[in-house]
């Protein structure tokens, strides 16, 4: 059977183009596509590229957009992501022949539009490959300051481009800004009382198709290079989980013991929760709690898909307020898991680069210390804090550190365990109790770990 145009990839990808555009957030929205509509596997492969891809690089894909359009304001939303789309296919898809390109979009044009605007779209995508042979050939037309190229060369917004050169230095600054535009990974992580079996349970799933690489930074992690595991015999039967291998890290560093009584206390979307309930065992008791209470559901699949699910505790509440809820000095451990810019998954939520200003990370440190604060008091005496983010602003982590130990005399540094040590690791060490990933230490997410013991 014939595919019809509004089903086809490139179609659906516009229609989402549109909506995260307008302020949709875009793994939300992929997702959401994803579950609803049956792709097959190239296609499914072809629309995430369009999005995820058009999305990460709006900024030179808009600047070449209304270099090549008179009256770029004038023209309908639909059809400028359609436009944008069909130059990212151009300047950054290589295997798809230009020719394929116009067709589909003057196909598309005319099912959503008409005729007349169909040779609008093919006199646009004509005009832009013979000005504009390849995206070298745009670069050099545009104003060669370092901040305006790196912008249109990474598409990040100048705000970051300065902010990343303040704090990283230029040279340095370029490989963070380049690694935003990489692939991002999905991981996977073997449950702890498989770990026995994990060489068995990695070779099923590459034999049953699943490209898989152990994680630089944490054991028992995988990355998928391609596949789709969560039907597999060993995830629908609790063998593995989806967690990001930093989150894991992070549960790592914290160390939960068996029979210990830790808390979660920003737990969505809850792989954590299942890892400190597989190291505490049956003898221990985790309490976990987020604020927001429709990703509470999500995290008890988890948990009942795990085997963990008599170990936990869940609920909904303001990490600001927890120590009205638990009682004082009541756990072995405390991991905060803390609300942040984000800045560090700008690869996994391209869109986010485009949302995120620097005024808004005064008022995240703000709570951020205020959850530090409140997790303090329900810590027992010789208990271990463990801060995480996924960000790389001084601002959320260095700073936050400092004024925390400044705020808090009973807080010292707590060095990272050393089983945890291997290359990788240490390259991030930022201090023996804590450690920064950059995104291009290990083509992974940016995150920042901190480790505290309370006296």
């Amino acid at each position: 059977m014939t595919q019809s145009i509004r089903e086809s990839a490139r179609y659906l990808a516009m229609v989402d183009l549109v909506a995260i555009n307008q302020g949709a957030f875009s793994d939300q929205v992929v997702n959401q596509r994803l579950k609803g509509h049956h792709f097959s596997d190239p296609d499914r492969r072809l629309y995430t590229r369009l999005v995820y891809g058009t999305t990460q690089y709006r900024l030179p894909l808009t600047a070449i957009f209304k270099d090549l359009v008179a009256k770029p304001k004038g023209v309908k939303s639909w059809l400028k992501q359609l436009i944008l789309m069909s130059l990212y296919q151009f300047y950054y898809m290589d295997q798809v022949p230009d020719h394929a390109v116009v067709d589909e979009a003057v196909k598309i044009t005319k099912k959503r539009g008409n005729y007349q605007l169909s040779r609008f779209t093919n006199g646009v995508l004509r005009n832009a490959r013979r000005q504009y042979p390849d995206l070298a050939s745009f670069l050099a037309s545009q104003a060669q300051d370092w901040l305006t190229q790196s912008q249109l060369k990474y598409s990040i917004p100048a705000t970051w481009v300065t902010y990343f050169e303040r704090r990283f230095g230029r040279d340095q600054a370029e490989l963070v800004m380049a690694s935003f535009n990489q692939d991002s990974h999905l991981t996977i992580r073997v449950n702890q009382h498989d770990w026995p079996q994990e060489t068995s349970i990695i070779k099923d799933l590459t034999d049953q198709g699943l490209e898989l690489e152990a994680s630089p930074l944490t054991a028992h992690c995988y990355r998928i290079g391609r596949g789709n595991v969560s039907q597999t015999p060993a995830f629908l039967a609790g063998q593995i989980t989806i967690q990001d291998e930093s989150a894991a890290l992070a549960v790592e560093v914290m160390a939960p013991q068996a029979g210990e009584r830790v808390l979660d206390l920003c737990a969505a979307p809850g792989g954590k929760t299942v890892q400190m309930a597989e190291r505490v065992g049956s003898d221990g008791q985790v309490m976990a709690q987020d604020i927001a209470s429709d990703k509470l559901a999500l995290i008890v699949e988890n948990l009942k898909r795990m085997g963990v699910a008599d170990q936990v505790a869940l609920s909904q509440g303001d990490a600001r307020q927890a120590s009205h809820k638990y009682p004082a000095e009541s756990f072995d451990r405390i991991l905060v898991d803390a609300p942040c810019s984000g800045i560090g998954l700008f690869r996994r939520k391209p869109d986010t680069k485009y949302r995120k200003e620097l005024a808004d990370l005064s008022s995240l440190q703000d709570i951020q210390l205020e959850i530090l604060q409140e997790a303090v008091k329900l810590l027992k005496k010789d208990g271990i804090l463990t801060y995480s983010t996924c960000t790389i602003t001084a601002e959320e982590n260095q700073q936050v550190v400092e004024r925390i130990l400044d705020q808090v005399d009973q807080l010292q540094p707590q060095p990272l365990p050393g089983e945890l040590m291997n290359d990788q690791v240490k390259r991030a060490l930022t201090s023996s109790s804590s450690l920064e990933i950059l995104p291009h230490y290990v083509s992974s997410d940016g995150f920042f770990i901190a480790n505290f013991i309370k006296k």
